[in-house]
């Protein structure tokens, strides 16, 4: 190899060194433990726009290898402001679209197929404190584009049903036997209307709170 040749060489290792690792989307994930390394990637890049002022193109490149253009447009117009050159986020009482609070364990779920991976996680009433919810599922779908795959849209409470059945099969059976013999009548069913954001997490150090609220209507036949 000639010198021209190992300067070449030696300028590509330092390029690949220095490059950021967000700077690529991610081709491919292999099982659950990639799915939530990339997912806690996906939530660093939003959380780090707080740090500091950034040009919008900054921002979209930084949040672009980890979701959707029309979930990045959703993240930028409810949580980024500023003007000119300089935009960021900043602590809110509100945080849609953010990457939701789970657990990443045994109780986070991921179901996966050729073309998309949905992440869910059930989430027991809770009562008390300044956060109250129902019982509900969050979930993320993910979907691959043709750089990789990418956050495509937030569920709350509106993971399909047969999701919810290969994540949670006990709950399901358990749901079914416990089904008092009353629900064979009429019923159209129960429509419960809840934000489309995550909850659960308060960030200290950010000033950012996630608050959800929901109401249930019930709409029957006599």
């Amino acid at each position: 190899m000639d010198k021209r040749s190992k300067l070449l060489s030696l300028l590509f290792g330092f390029f690949v060194l220095f490059v950021p690792a967000n700077a690529y989307a991610q081709s491919d994930l292999h099982g659950r433990e990639e799915v939530f390394e990339f997912l806690g990637k996906a939530f660093d890049s939003q959380v780090s726009l707080s740090e500091k002022g950034r040009t919008m193109e900054e921002i979209d490149s930084i949040l672009d290898p980890y979701f959707t253009d029309a979930y990045k447009s959703g993240f930028i117009d409810e949580n980024v402001v500023g003007q000119e050159n300089d935009f960021q986020t900043y602590g809110t009482d509100l945080a849609p679209y953010y990457i939701p609070f789970y657990a990443f364990s045994d109780k986070t779920k991921v179901v996966e197929s050729e073309d998309e991976i949905y992440v869910v996680e059930f989430f027991p009433s809770a009562e008390e404190g300044p956060v109250n919810y129902e019982d509900h599922y969050e979930g993320l779908k993910l979907i691959k584009e043709k750089d990789g795959w990418k956050v495509a849209e937030y569920l709350y409470d509106q993971v399909p049903e047969e999701v919810i059945k290969q994540a949670y099969p006990e709950k399901m059976k358990d749901q079914q036997a416990a089904k008092p013999e009353s629900e064979d009548k009429p019923f159209i069913g129960e429509i419960v209307f809840g934000p489309n954001f995550s909850t659960l997490k308060t960030f200290m150090e950010l000033g950012v709170v996630f608050r959800s609220e929901n109401r249930t209507i019930l709409v029957g036949l006599l």
